[in-house]
This record gives structure tokens, C-alpha cells and sequence, in this order.
């Protein structure tokens, strides 16, 4: 190939991919920002901060769990080290309930997705959240920082 062509050829791909790239750039840093809310003897929870959302009259927010020991996985002979989960925060009565869940193999939400579950919106299963606990921190962080609604 002629090397001129060559070069035109990259110089115009370059130019192409750059805004692809920017985008994705920004949507990864977008959806990395965790937040520190708590931490107990085996797990530290983050909750993403671009994730907190009104939804009729709860906030939902997404959670990242990492655990310091691996964790039994329902499926036999499996562990998990992390969890990525939405759950539906009812501030005023101080519960939430799991939306999603999906347990990875590795930290920080790496690896293979081991175990995971979900549930519709009519058969949410609430859980208090008790003060100084790592489910009432995240409640406490989710509905401080939730949109006017």
C-alpha cells in the first residue's frame, strides 16, 4: 500500500474513532463515581453517586459492595468478592428493598458474574435499615442526596 494512502487512512479513522472515544471516556467516568458509605468487619459499601434517582415516592440508588473474605455464592462450589445491586430506599419509613443484584468473582465488580436475582416492582422485599449499619448508611446517604421530588 502506498504509504501516503496509509497515512490518510489512519489520519481519517483517527478522526472518526475521537468523539466514539470521548464518549465513551466520559459515560465510564460518569458511571465510576463511588462514594464511601460505610464500612463493617468483612465489606466496604459505595454507593454511585450519578445513580441516585426519584422514583414515584422512593430514591433508588446503586450500591457496590466489596467484601474482604470471598463470599459463598448460591450456586455450589462458587464465590463472590464484589456486588453491583439497586435498591429502592423508603426514607421516611427507614427500609429498602433489592431491585437487582449480580455477585462478581473478582473485586471492584470484576470478573465473572457468579450469582444474580432481581425482582419486579409488586413483589419488592423490604428490609430495614437500622442507624450506624451499613443498609442505613446507604439509605441515609441515597435520600440526602436524592433530587427534589
Amino acid at each position: 500500500m502506498n504509504p501516503l494512502r496509509t497515512t490518510w487512512v489512519l489520519a481519517a479513522s483517527l478522526a472518526l474513532l475521537a468523539p466514539v472515544a470521548t464518549v465513551l471516556a466520559q459515560s465510564e467516568t460518569a458511571a465510576d463515581k463511588w462514594y464511601k458509605v460505610a464500612i463493617s468487619g468483612n465489606e466496604v459499601a459505595f454507593v454511585n453517586t450519578s445513580s441516585i434517582q426519584r422514583v414515584g415516592d422512593h430514591v433508588q440508588v446503586r450500591v457496590k459492595q466489596n467484601y474482604l473474605a470471598p463470599v459463598a455464592s448460591a450456586k455450589k462450589g462458587k464465590t463472590y468478592q464484589s456486588a453491583r445491586t439497586d435498591y429502592r430506599l423508603d426514607c421516611e419509613q427507614r427500609r429498602l428493598a433489592m431491585v437487582e443484584t449480580r455477585a462478581f468473582a473478582g473485586p471492584d465488580l470484576q470478573g465473572d458474574v457468579v450469582q444474580k436475582a432481581s425482582r419486579s416492582e409488586k413483589n419488592l422485599i423490604w428490609m430495614d435499615a437500622p442507624r450506624a449499619s451499613v443498609l442505613g448508611e446507604i439509605l441515609d446517604y441515597g435520600c440526602k442526596h436524592a433530587p427534589a421530588g
